[in-house]
This record gives C-alpha cells, structure tokens and sequence, in this order.
C-alpha cells in the first residue's frame, strides 16, 4: 500500500470510529466495587497486544479479582492468559516468581472482560500481565496519558500508557491508586544498536549450500536464463530490496474477488461507481488477480515460507514493508514473516533481510511507529540476524524531522540514535530530489530519479539508490499522478517511445514487462549501490469514488494502486495470463546487477554401480543443493475465512548428483528422510532437457516414472510435443536405499553421445493438478493426477531446485577426461528456434524494450544466449568448449 491509499484506510476508520470500535467515550465504573482505569487523558483506541504487556500499580486497598477489557475486532477466535504477581522492585525480578493468580481465556467476545477473582490480596504494589496473546486481541488504551496511574509494560520494556485495567474490591473504595515506587525499569537513553549478525559457521546456508544464481530456466515466454557467462562474477557491494506488503491479516476477514475478472465481465463499469454489478462485490477486497497460492493471509506461514525461498532465489538481500498509513505497523504480520524465515534460514536458506517504509513524511504516525517497532523487538535483539543493516546500523525508511521525537527523553533518544535513516520520498517525477540528502525513493517514472542518500557520497558522485517499478499510477497524458484506472496511466507494457502499446496491442502486451525492462536498463546504467524495486504482493485494489481531487487526472469509481493484469505492479505469481512472468524477468536483471557464480564444474568421468551403497559418489562432483524443510503441510484460513488445505509434501528432495561414463548417465537423488515407496502416486518423477531447445514440455524433453514403476525398472519417456503428452522410450535401471535413489540411463535413450553434452534437470515429488482433491486412506493423504500444469510447480509436491529452475550438468572433453581435446559433436542441434522478435528489423532502440536484457544489435526476445553459454569453469574448458562451437559452426556452414 501506497500514500495514495491513505484516503481509503481514513475513510475505514472513520466509520470504526462512528461505530465505536476503535474510539470511544471514557467508560465510568457502575459498581462501587468494581473500579477500571479508565479515567485516563489522552487518546483512547484499541491497541493490538502480540507480546507481553503487563501493567503495575499501587493499589491502597485490599482487593479480590481484575480482568482487562480485551477487543477482538469482532472475531470469536482470539485467546490470552493472564497472570498476578507481587511487585519485586523490577519486572525481571517480578515474572521470574511464581504468579499467585493466573488464568486462560479462549474464544472469547468482542470487548467482554476476563474476570479473575481469589481470596482477598493486601493493599501494595502489583504487576498484572497479559501473556500468550492468539488471534487478534487488543486492550484499550490511553496513549499518551498526562496523570499516568500506573507503569505500561510492553516485552519487559516500559512504555508509556494507561491499559483499562479493571479491579475488584470488596468494599467502597474513593481513591483505589497511590504512585508507584520509583522504576528501576527506566530506560536510560544509552542503548545502542549491535553489529550486524554474522551468519554462523554451521549454518546450512555454508554446510549445505544451494546456489540458486547457477540455475537455468527458460520461462513461459520462451526467454532464456542468463548466467556467470552473460553477467560476470558476484559484486558484494550491491543490494537488491524490494517492496512487501504484511498487510494481508487486519483485512482477511473480507471476502474475496478478482477485479480482472470482473472487469471483463462488466467493462462498462470500470468508471461507474453507481454500476448495479459492484454491488455483487461489497464487503469484498478486490484483488487485481488472484495470487498463485489464493488469497491467503500472512499468518499462512506456508505461504511465507514459499515466498522467502522466491525471493531468495532471485536475490533479493531485503524487502521493506509497507507502513505508509498512519500507525499502522501490521505487528502481527510482521512477527509471521520474522518466525517463518528464521526457520527458513536455519533450513538453509538466504531469506531477505526485514525493514519497513514508514510514512512519506515526518510526523506523530512516524513517531508512534519508531516507538512501536523499537520497543517490540528492535530494542531487546529480537530476530536480530534478519535486520537489514546500511551504514554500520539497521535501516528504516523513515523520517525523523517533524516527528516530535524529543533527543532529551531517553526512549526517543535511544530510537534516533539507533538506525541508519532514510526518508521516504513519494513523488514519481525526476525533479531535484535526486540531490537530495537522507531519502530513498520507492517508485519513479522513467528515467527515474535517484538518490545519493549521503553527502560523501554526493561528493563523490556515488549513486546510493534508485527505483525500478512494474508500473506506475502516473498517466502520460496529462503528466501527474493518476489511478490505475485512469486515462493514459503507464501500465506495464508503457515504455517512453511506445506510450499507448496495450491499446494497440491489448492483453499479449501486458507478458512482456516491457515498462520493467526499461526501468532496470536505466538503474543499470547509473549502476548504484542498492536498487528498490515496486513490488512484491501488494494485490489489493481499493476502489474510491472519484480520486485524486483535484487532479485533471481524476475518474470516478477510481483504483489508485491496482487495477487489473496491465494497471497493476506486483511481481508474485498468479493464476491468470502473467503466471510467472515477472518473476524470471525480476531474477535475469536482479543477475545482470549483482553477478552470478559459474555453473559448477562436472568431475572427471565414474561408471557407477547403482546396486551399491551411495559412498562411491562422495567425490562425484557437482553436489546440487537444494532447500530442507519445505515439505511441510498447509493449513490456513484467508480472505473470506476460506480455508486453504495442501498435504502433498511428502518426499524432501535435498540434493543431487550427475554422472557419466561413455555409455551412461547416472542420476542420483539425496531426499531428508527414507524415500516412500515406489508404489505411491506421482513418485519421484525426472525431467531431464537434454538439446537446450523449446520443444517438449516446458524445454523438458523426457520424463522418467510419469508411468508407474515397479521394483527396480523405470519408465523413460519423451515428450511429443502435444503438451503433457509422451510416448515410451525404454525402461531403465533404478534403485533405492533408504534416503539415496540411483537412476541409470543409456545415452542413446537421451540421444546423447561422446562427452559433450548438457543436461539440465529437475527432481519432483507428489506434483498434482490443483483440482486433485487429496483423498485421505488409513496412514495419509493420495493424490493422483497431473496434467502438466507447470505452475503447479510451486504449489504442490516438492520440485527441486523449484519453478521453472533448472539444475545444469554441462560435460566437456576437458572436465570428462581432463584432456584438452574435443571429441567429434553427434549430439541434436542445440540451437534453440529463437522467439520472434516484435516486428521483422527491430531496432536496437526497440530490442532495448524487451523484457530480458540489455541487447546488441540482432538480438531478439527470446536470443539471450543463457544456459547455451559458455560457462567460466577454468582456461582449459573454454578452450575446449570453445573449440567445440568452432567445429559446429564450420559443420553447419
């Protein structure tokens, strides 16, 4: 969410606040003996408690019971305990003693009170505590109060506020609350940042390394991976962030509906607000598509394992939340990300680092969010080794001037002195901002503007940061800010010498993402330190009645952010006719940015023995990594309370192994646990690209085990090109022992001969159709059809190395037998059919449109080169390989 959605979130909460959800008159207490904190001054809301919060007072009279006031913004599902203790000088002291009071409260009601009463309790000083928070609970709150009662505790830390805490006395009671003892909780103003975590030696990201920058691909648009050939070495002084939205929990409760689809159905609506069909859509979130793993929510840790493992396979080093509007923080589904991708990390992967873009400008909300994140976990080192660090300290985007924070009160001085800051700046257009000092941009029109962030490096003429958007709500045609339903909006098929393409070309333009190629070939050309790109899954399509007032841009019925597949700009797979588009445009740039390492070298020649034990392939060379951990089932409520089930992990492929001899290629295949039995469905299926071309299915050209297999015999098969369709090849050897399957293939099945060669493969397990609903038998759940889906990759099963990736074995003379000379090419032309370019003599001012790479003169879409490329594996195989080309060109011609 943008600044350009604040409009639409006031609006929300000023119904709340109409309602009394959020907001409300002070309460007095109606009985005598019950007597509640709620005369405090200062602002009254609902604050959202995910940690511990304790509050301690000094009662003057004996008492029996207290209870908090607890909303649940009308949810039934939301849970806590609480507890009682004896004030012990300070809140460690305090919680480390046994509470003499303590209860659960599950399911309860909107706003009800959880009443705890025991045996009469002398007056003096008590700690009560809300702890184990589930759902979404919260507490009224005073804020800012100016006469506190009490002491605010939030993790341990004290805070200011007064929560509505209510007490039972046994009799009359005129003044319940004397001031508390002097705090040895304070906060002292000197705590600093630590230095940046630095990942352990043991950690699965070094022992059990998976190397997604030296994966192949070609993507549904028939563009090729580019690799260590095309883009050189890594540079580890380039960060690649990108814009994430946590937003998807406060509003999950709403129903569903997608506005591409509903926009075709009604076209005539799109700038009607009175259109009779919208009414069949309110109370809904209009989503601009669906998203490939449905409308979740981010409490789905499924999904947000599934997305640390995307982004950290095409590079991104961190994302930033979106915190734009007001206050919100999204703490819960901040918290969701953070557990989930610790516990991705320690399964060995690089997740991003966390920061979050708070409010375009200097403020309260600023302020109250720094005071918020700071005291949840900044401050006590919690999820420490996922901060994103610049400049020595962990990094915000936020402003500090106008916010009210005071360097002479000591919490806030402690928050300045913190992080490295940089002020988000809102505007699209390249004016003078690009010199100014401290900011960072999100999104820009092209050429973009960019950003110094320092003075030394002002002086330098060293570019910090620059943006690279999918699409931007800015309409060419009178040159402001615009929805993304206005007129002449630059959508994701805009470029600046080809403005009105989707209304020529319509839907097919929208694939390409030829408004994102521009974009990044101009980042590159500035070539700074950290590139931000807009965004990752923002997918909500707020809708308003005329927006933006004032504006010549303005429409009716108006969708500021997103729209539909072309006014739209989140990168995340979904369902409709971009599937996974810009995910691999995303990783080809995020490689022509940072660098990618070689495609590893095979070892020398082995002639394995698939009836021994696996030791004989400790020394085979390349051991291709892939992910731990991501077998695990979903189940998960989103949007419209729809349940979202998955139970196909099964088979946790971790690793894999190529070998060849002169008539073999053997395949070997490492799972986490002992490999089921071969009788299961959809078992332990093979897909081998054996001619690096787009023919077969997806550039696979066999499959082995799509038919079942017995004991020790496996069915090969080739694809014929008619989709999914395949036809027998032969039956090959196999075996498995334990955790470890072999596989052997005669190369004349691959049409393969002689040493030189590539291969590029995938492992999966359990893949099924969407619609192949699990039937559940005595010990599991069976699933039983695929149909050839690829997208499918992502959602079910295991697939390793993941998607549309793909692992390289590429064999030489040189790394098969260590000598320098080539062996005669009987292998199938590897030319893949090239992509038609745009139109017949492009030029090379229209090929740099296209959506892969930069280009030379004669490229064209689908010509990038890719896992056809030289590899840079040592002197003595480019050489070789070089040779190779030299004898295959002088044969063709």
């Amino acid at each position: 969410m943008t600044h350009f959605t604040r409009r639409g979130l006031c609006a929300i909460l000023a119904v709340l606040m109409t309602l009394g959800v959020l907001f409300g008159t002070l309460i007095v207490p109606t009985s005598a003996k019950d007597i509640g904190i709620t005369n405090g001054t200062g602002s009254r809301g609902a604050f959202t408690v995910t940690s511990p919060l304790g509050y301690r007072v000094n009662l003057t009279e004996p008492f029996v019971g207290f209870g908090f006031a607890t909303p649940t913004w009308t949810t039934t599902t939301a849970g806590y305990d609480v507890a009682a203790y004896y004030w012990k000088g300070s809140y460690k002291a305090t919680i480390a003693e046994e509470p003499f009071a303590f209860q659960e409260f599950r399911n309860i009601k909107d706003n009800s009170t959880g009443w705890v009463t025991f045996d009469e309790k002398p007056a003096g000083e008590y700690l009560f505590l809300i702890t184990n928070p589930i759902g979404s609970l919260g507490v009224w709150m005073h804020a800012n109060p100016r006469d506190p009662v009490g002491h605010l505790y939030i993790n341990g830390l004290e805070q200011t506020g007064d929560p509505e805490l209510n007490l039972r006395f046994e009799g009359d009671v005129s003044a319940p609350f004397a001031p508390c003892t002097p705090s040895t909780d304070a906060i002292d103003g000197n705590h600093q940042s630590p230095p940046e975590a630095e990942l352990p030696a043991d950690s699965l990201i070094n022992t059990h390394p998976v190397m997604p920058d030296t994966w192949v691909f070609t993507d549904g648009l028939g563009r090729e991976s580019l690799t260590n050939a095309d883009v050189g070495d890594l540079k580890d002084d380039k960060t690649l962030a990108m814009f994430y939205w946590t937003w998807h929990m406060n509003f999950k409760g709403a129903g569903a509906y997608n506005n591409e689809e509903f926009l075709k159905k009604y076209p005539e609506s799109i700038h009607d607000i009175d259109h009779p069909a919208w009414s069949s859509v309110n109370g809904c979130q209009l989503f601009w598509n669906e998203p490939i793993y449905g409308y979740y929510a981010e409490d789905d840790a499924w999904v947000v394992r599934r997305q640390g493992e995307m982004l950290a396979n095409a590079g991104v080093d961190a994302v930033l939340t979106d915190n734009t509007n007001g206050t919100f923080t999204w703490q819960s589904a901040y918290r969701s990300v953070f557990e989930t991708w610790a516990k991705a990390k320690a399964d060995g992967v690089r997740t991003p680092k966390l920061s979050f873009m708070l409010p375009f400008a200097g403020g309260a909300d600023t302020a109250t969010q720094l005071r918020a994140l700071y005291t949840d976990f900044f401050r006590n080192g919690e999820f420490q080794d996922q901060w994103f660090y610049l400049d020595g300290k962990p990094m915000i985007m936020a402003h500090t001037s106008g916010t009210g924070l005071n360097k002479n009160d000591m919490m806030d001085k402690e928050i300045l002195n913190f992080f490295t800051y940089r002020g988000g700046y809102a505007g699209y257009v390249n004016g003078g901002y690009k010199n100014a000092f401290g900011q960072w941009g999100w999104l820009s029109i092209t050429p973009q503007a960019y950003y110094h962030g320092t003075r030394e490096n002002r002086k330098e003429d060293i570019v910090e940061q620059i943006t690279v958007g999918v699409a931007m709500n800015h309409s060419y045609v009178y040159d402001c800010i615009a929805p993304m339903n206005g007129i002449g909006i630059m959508g994701r098929s805009y470029t600046t010498n080809n403005e009105d393409r989707y209304d020529k070309e319509g839907d097919e333009a929208s694939k390409w993402g030829y408004n994102f190629a521009e974009q990044w070939n101009y980042a590159l050309e500035v070539d700074p330190k950290v590139v931000f790109v807009t965004g990752w899954n923002e997918w909500i399509a707020g809708r308003h009645a005329s927006w933006p007032e004032g504006y010549i841009s303005a429409v009716e019925n108006a969708m500021p952010d997103q729209c539909n597949d072309e006014f739209s700009r989140d990168i995340e797979p979904s369902k409709g006719a971009l599937q996974d588009h810009y995910y691999y445009q995303l990783v080809n740039n995020a490689r022509r940015f940072k660098g990618a390492r070689p495609i590893p070298t095979p070892s020398f020649k082995a002639t394995i023995d698939i009836t021994a034990d696996n030791s004989q392939w400790s020394t085979v060379e390349p051991y291709y990594a892939s992910y731990i951990g991501n077998t695990a089932d979903r189940d998960a409520v989103g949007f419209g309370y729809t349940r979202y089930t998955e139970y196909s992990g099964r088979n946790d492929i971790i690793g894999s192994r190529v070998a060849r001899d002169d008539e073999f290629v053997y395949f070997y295949v490492e799972c986490n646990e002992t490999i089921t039995p071969y009788t299961d469905k959809l078992w332990m299926n093979l897909y081998i690209d054996a001619d690096q071309s787009n023919a077969g299915w997806n550039t696979f050209d066999y499959v082995l085990n799509k038919t079942a297999p017995t004991a020790d015999k496996a069915t090969l098969e080739r694809f014929t090109g008619d989709g999914y369709a395949s036809e027998a090849v032969g039956e090959v050897d196999y075996t498995v022992s334990g955790k470890y399957m072999q596989v052997k293939v005669p190369k004349t099945m691959l049409g393969l001969s002689g040493d030189d060669f590539t291969i590029n493969f995938t492992w999966t397990d359990n893949v099924h159709d969407a619609d192949d609903m699990a039937k559940h038998d005595e010990t599991d759940y069976v699933y039983s059809k695929f149909s050839g889906d690829i997208m499918n990759f992502y959602i079910s099963g295991d697939v390793a190395p993941g998607g549309r990736f793909k692992f390289s074995y590429i064999s030489t003379a040189a790394n098969a037998t260590g000598s320098t000379e080539t062996t005669p090419d009987t292998t199938p032309d590897t030319d893949p059919t090239p992509v038609e370019s745009e139109t017949e003599g492009a030029t090379v001012e229209d090929a740099t449109e296209a959506p892969t790479v930069a280009v030379t003169e004669g490229e064209t879409k689908g010509e990038s080169g890719g896992c056809k490329s030289v590899m840079g594996a040592g002197a003595a195989v480019l050489v070789a390989m070089a040779a190779a080309v030299a004898l295959r060109k002088e044969r063709d011609e």
